[in-house]
């Protein structure tokens, strides 16, 4: 890319060069002034364009090493341990999970109050086509995109009954979530299977209760029931059936990259199998009764 740039850059002096020796006394006038212009203005955009193919192209790359890196054992990967604002899971397995306090979403008020939040996802700045390991473990950090590992998540829910809340928000600006008066899900050696989905309330739809006894899912552990691997198909661990209704961990788009395709984070029931959401939040709490 950089002798690209380069050759560019030599191909834009030089052609100066040969308008300036070609016209009168160096004076650029009509006809050879606006061809330079044009030349110049096309070298400019792919100046700009190989620039912006370094930038993704070593973004990439470095996620690429940081995946390869977790899965040969470094800790790089692991949720943040720092204090911050977050609380310290009790248990052997540590970890500081992310508070977020929910106060009125659209006139319901029941789901007011603290959650723990077990997934976030915002601008697509975290990979989550990961492995079974590191879903199981966590990824990410805290107070950005993040994944708390389906450990976790069993460890915090088998103390007690729990309710769950998602929270979405469309590329069109608009709020929506759907709540769960309870939440359960099983151990590693049941693949963590969803056990339980309780009554559904909210203003996305219903899209969960289709998963209700779904294992979990990456591309390097396939335990759904589809011919094919839903997890490599659609980039992302879920607890995918026979493929989903929803699917919050797949490949993050934007809005201008969707093009009619099942990519991204799905809601069925709110975006549609095409439109994918900007963000998602999902968070558990310990139900009071």
């Amino acid at each position: 890319m950089f002798l690209t740039i380069v050759l560019v850059v030599f191909c834009a002096v030089s052609l100066t060069s040969h308008q300036q020796f070609n016209g009168n006394n160096g004076d650029l006038k009509g006809f050879h002034y606006e061809l330079l212009l044009t030349h110049l203005t096309a070298i400019e955009y792919r100046i700009q364009t190989t620039l912006h193919e370094i930038a993704q192209n070593h973004s990439r790359q470095l996620e690429e090493l940081k995946l390869r890196t977790s899965v040969c054992g470094a800790p790089s990967l692991a949720l943040d341990t720092s204090a911050r604002n977050n609380t310290l899971l009790p248990g052997h397995n540590q970890i500081n999970f992310h508070r977020e306090t929910i106060s009125g979403i659209g006139t319901d008020r029941s789901v007011d109050g603290e959650w723990v939040m077990f997934q976030w996802r915002f601008n697509g700045s975290l990979l989550f086509n990961r492995t079974w390991g590191e879903y199981r473990a966590g990824f990410g950090d805290t107070e950005g995109e993040h994944w708390i590992g389906l450990d976790n998540l069993h460890q915090m829910l088998a103390k007690g009954r729990h309710e769950l809340l998602v929270v979405m928000e469309s590329f069109h600006g608009s709020t929506v979530y759907a709540h769960y008066d309870m939440f359960s899900i099983g151990t590693e050696r049941e693949q963590f299977v969803i056990k339980t989905i309780g009554k559904y309330r909210g203003t996305a739809g219903d899209s969960l209760s289709f998963h209700i006894g779904s294992k979990f899912s990456t591309y390097d552990q396939d335990n759904d029931v589809h011919p094919s691997n839903c997890a490599s198909q659609y980039n992302g661990g879920w607890w995918y059936k026979n493929c989903y209704s929803c699917m919050l961990n797949g490949e993050y788009v934007t809005s201008a990259e969707q093009n009619y395709q099942e990519r991204g984070l799905i809601w069925v029931s709110y975006t549609g199998p095409f439109n994918s959401l900007k963000s998602t939040k999902m968070m558990i709490r310990q139900r009071s009764s």
